[in-house]
């Protein structure tokens, strides 16, 4: 197996990067609750091979103000369907158990134990690891310039060297509709520049992850945070706030106007977080229109995988691996379904 990477192994232009992703068994559709469970398993089994622990559970809140974004029920529908272990809470047990929250009466959250923390940057290295130790060969700074079909497989030429493989996996992100083009295949996708800030909290030890949960805030601004993991405060950011760009066009300078919300915020529900960034980081978001994730053959192929992880797929990063590889070598994977399929109507109308 060969891996061309576009820039060098590890880089921060992407989404990937970082030390910490949110993990969660909590989704508004049954078949991402269902999938939750495989990425576990196979975050246990990267654990099982490599000697590290790469998840830490924390337990996780979905907050629902009035008016949300995302109705709490379709949640609870699809995690009771899937047989997901959860609570109901109001806003007066969310602030008995975690003191840190200031909110109105009219927040429900939900709490579900099973979610936590997949350390990212350091995932990513030991896949890398365990690719080396299998055989493959991992090429950086070496982008595809042009991929052609070729008898039964395929032709991908580099400005160095061209290459030819039976089987093919496509995990561009941001860069995926230059791959995909010389194949005439151009997914809608939006590509946001976001960012993240890690704070000196005032009161750090409310957000111990042995304590405090992952989170996510179900209304506008639709946020989420994490407890203290890689730094010594906790992480907070807006979903989706950031404005469009390309690759290209992306910066690495943090927001001021970005900052100003996500720091509006926690002086009003997390009052304990108010403190100095310790921390910015930027990064890129490639969003599908319905933000479904695109699981599939490339149009038109029978042995080319293609992912889109639309800014949630982090945690799903070892089975999406498998289901890429099953997809290119058999055609076939258990997760190739229909709400990400690559040419589902969201996507071609």
């Amino acid at each position: 197996m060969i891996g061309l990477e576009r820039y060098e192994l590890g880089h921060a232009r992407g989404a990937s990067e970082d030390h910490s992703r949110i993990i969660r068994r909590s989704y508004a559709a049954a078949d991402y609750v269902r999938f939750t469970r495989q990425a576990f398993d196979t975050w246990a089994e990267v654990a099982e091979e490599s000697g590290e622990e790469l998840v830490t559970i924390t337990g996780g809140l979905d907050l629902f103000p009035r008016d949300p974004i995302d109705e709490p029920e379709s949640f609870l529908e699809a995690m009771r369907e899937e047989r997901v272990e959860h609570e109901l809470l109001d806003a007066t047990e969310l602030v008995a158990r975690w003191p840190a929250w200031r909110v109105s009466d009219e927040v429900v959250a939900i709490y579900q134990h099973d979610a936590g923390i997949v350390a990212a940057s350091r995932a990513n290295a030991v896949h890398r690891r365990l690719a080396l130790a299998r055989g493959a060969e991992l090429v950086p700074e070496t982008p595809v310039d042009r991929i052609s079909p070729d008898g039964d497989g395929f032709t991908l030429e580099t400005a160095t060297r061209t290459y030819r493989c039976g089987s093919l996996v496509i995990a561009a992100d941001a860069w995926m509709n230059e791959v995909l083009a010389p194949l005439g295949v151009r997914l809608p996708l939006r590509i946001l520049q976001e960012q993240v800030a890690y704070f000196d909290a005032a009161d750090p030890a409310s957000f111990d992850p042995a304590t405090f949960p992952v989170w996510i805030w179900h209304s506008d601004p639709h946020m989420y945070g994490l407890p203290s993991f890689g730094h010594p405060g906790p992480k907070v950011a807006i979903h989706g706030g950031g404005p469009e760009v390309t690759p290209e066009t992306r910066t690495f300078r943090p927001d001021p106007g970005y900052a100003a919300v996500v720091e509006r915020f926690i002086h009003e529900h997390l009052p304990g977080a108010v403190g100095p960034p310790i921390e910015v980081r930027t990064c890129l978001y490639t969003l599908t229109p319905d933000q479904d994730f695109v699981l599939d053959l490339v149009p038109g192929t029978s042995n080319a995988s293609l992912a889109l992880g639309t800014a949630h797929g982090f945690k799903f990063a070892s089975a999406i691996g498998r289901a890429l590889v099953d997809l290119a070598l058999d055609g076939a994977s258990e997760w190739r379904l229909p709400g990400f399929a690559a040419d589902r109507p969201s996507l071609t109308q």
